[in-house]
C-alpha cells in the first residue's frame, strides 16, 4: 500500500482549503492516502503546529510525506523544506516548525527545495499550489535531491521558543499547546526533564506568591483544583488541574514563558549519570 501522505494546517475547515488540497493530491498521487493529523492549529502558531507534529510524527508508517503548512510568510523569499526524517518526509516552510523534530533525529538530512519549477503559484496558497505537487513528486518515487538543493540543518531559522533557558534553579519554558482541557504543555520533554527535577516537593512557578505544584502520574491523583505537573501522552511535562482549566487557572496562553523554581539535576551530570 503506498505510504499516506499526511496534512497538517492552520486553514480550519470552514474554508475550502483543505479540501482544494485533497483535490489537488487526488489528481496528482491517487494511489497515496491523504491523512489528516490537525487543521486546527491557531492561526500563524508555528510553535503549536512544531509541537503536533513533533509529537504526532512516529505514529505514522515510514515512508509517510508530511506537508506541514503553518505559514505566515506565504509568498515571500522564504524557503521550503523538504526533511528526510527517519525514513519519512517533511515538507514545511523555514520558519521554525521543523527544528523540535530534527533536534531529536540528529541524523536527519534536509533540502531547500526549487520553486521555480511550479510556474503560476498563488502567492498566497502554496499549500495547494507547491507543497502539494511537491508531496505528490515525492511519492511518485522522486527524491529531494531531485527537488532541491542540501541545506545544513545550522542554516535553518531558530526560534527562541526551541529551547527552555536554565538559570541557577530555575528553567524558563514555554506553553506550546493548551489542550481541549486545558491542560498546559509546555516544551520540556518528559525526558530527562522529568528525571532531572530531584526535590519534586520544592517545584514551584515563579509568581507572586510561588504557586506549589505536586507532581502526579494521572490525574485523578490530584486533589480537586490542585495544581500538578504530569508527563503527558504527547511526551511533554503538562501543568494539570483534576476536574478544571490549568490554562484559565494560571491565566496562560500559547507563548507565554512560566519559570519552575525547583532543584534540577544540572545537565551535565545527567548526562554523565545516564551514559
Amino acid at each position: 500500500m503506498p505510504a499516506p501522505i499526511v496534512l497538517l494546517t492552520d486553514f480550519g475547515h470552514i474554508d475550502p482549503y483543505v479540501g482544494q488540497m485533497k483535490g489537488v493530491l487526488a489528481t496528482l498521487a491517487p494511489n497515496s492516502p491523504a491523512l489528516d493529523l490537525c487543521h486546527g492549529v491557531r492561526p500563524q502558531a508555528v510553535m503549536q503546529a512544531a509541537y503536533f507534529l513533533n509529537a504526532s510524527f512516529m505514529h505514522f508508517p515510514e515512508e509517510s510525506i508530511f506537508i506541514c503548512v503553518v505559514d505566515p510568510g506565504v509568498g515571500t523569499d522564504r524557503r521550503i523544506l523538504c526533511a528526510r526524517v527517519a525514513n519519512r518526509y517533511v515538507l514545511a516552510p523555514d520558519n521554525g516548525l521543523l527544528m523540535p523534530l530534527l533536534s531529536e533525529y540528529p541524523g536527519a538530512s534536509c533540502y531547500s527545495m526549487n520553486l521555480s519549477t511550479f510556474g503560476e503559484a498563488s502567492a498566497t496558497f502554496h499549500g495547494r499550489d507547491i507543497f502539494c505537487p511537491l508531496a505528490a513528486c515525492l511519492a511518485d518515487g522522486g527524491t529531494p535531491a531531485e527537488l532541491g538543493t542540501p541545506i545544513s540543518i545550522t542554516e535553518l531559522h531558530t526560534p527562541d521558543w526551541i529551547a527552555p533557558v536554565e538559570k541557577n534553579e530555575t528553567v524558563e519554558c514555554t506553553v506550546q499547546h493548551i489542550d481541549t482541557f486545558g491542560n498546559v504543555v509546555l516544551n520540556l520533554p518528559a525526558i530527562p526533564w522529568l528525571e532531572r527535577v530531584s526535590l519534586w516537593s520544592e517545584l514551584m512557578l515563579k509568581q507572586s506568591p510561588p504557586l506549589q505544584v505536586i507532581r502526579t502520574t494521572t490525574f485523578g491523583q490530584l486533589p480537586r483544583n490542585t495544581l500538578g505537573c504530569i508527563a503527558g501522552s504527547q511526551g511533554y511535562l503538562e501543568l494539570v488541574l483534576n476536574g478544571s482549566s490549568a490554562a484559565q487557572y494560571l491565566k496562560v496562553d500559547l507563548g507565554d514563558r512560566i519559570t519552575l523554581l525547583s532543584t534540577f539535576i544540572p545537565a551535565d551530570d545527567y548526562s554523565i549519570r545516564n551514559q
